[in-house]
């Protein structure tokens, strides 16, 4: 089970995140309202992955993310703020984040964004900007640019029309394992479903 800190200024909206969280059988560790809070929380759970605001008060999401990592380079943050600018996102992915996705995304792409970080990839949500020359997020030159070997391997087989039943039997994996896979999968490539998400890893394949 993914350990997680959530670390949001407004009481509201981060209320809201680990409501989502804990329906999604995700283990909610502790909380925090500002950067400075965050450190301490979460140098006390050392959690999985810290879901970390941007702009707060005392010490900014970013200037506490480096910190964080820098103390617990194990930890994994995915960023999530109102601020989509090309030079916040480039500022986050500096600092160390593994995932960035806006207070606009969907509770799925969040909970895929959580799902990846914890995987050890690099996500930025549709819709957020690629900074130039970024590695390891899904660009137009290849629908696998920035899938793990695993999630490769899961488009394919998605890619073939296989069902997530079958793929977890060839992969040996949990079904919900599979699924949660095929979110992430799908996230990164800006596809509305699975459907277009095959398309677009066939037409790869096939270039």
């Amino acid at each position: 089970m993914i350990r997680v800190v959530v670390v949001d200024v407004h009481p509201v909206f981060r209320k809201g995140l680990i409501a989502l969280l804990r329906a999604s059988d995700i283990d909610v560790v502790g909380e925090a309202g500002s950067g400075l809070e965050a450190l301490d929380v979460a140098g006390d759970t050392i959690p999985d992955v810290v879901l970390m605001d941007v702009s707060m008060p005392d010490l900014g999401g970013i200037e506490a993310t480096e910190r964080l990592l820098a103390r617990h380079p194990s930890i994994r943050v995915v960023v999530v703020t109102l601020f989509e600018d090309e030079a916040t996102v480039t500022r986050a992915l500096r600092a160390g984040a593994s995932a960035y996705v806006t207070k606009q995304a969907s509770p799925e792409q969040i909970l895929s964004a959580v799902a990846a970080a914890a995987e050890g990839s690099l996500l930025l949500a549709p819709g957020v900007p690629r900074p130039y020359g970024m590695v390891g997020a899904a660009t137009e030159a290849s629908a696998f640019s920035g899938l793990t070997p695993r999630e490769f391997a899961i488009a394919d087989l998605v890619s073939r029309g296989l069902a997530n039943p079958v793929i977890a039997e060839r992969l040996h994996l949990s079904v919900k394992t599979v699924a949660n896979y095929v979110s992430i999968i799908m996230l990164k490539l800006g596809a509305s479903d699975r459907a277009e998400a095959a398309r677009l890893i066939r037409a790869d394949r096939d270039r």
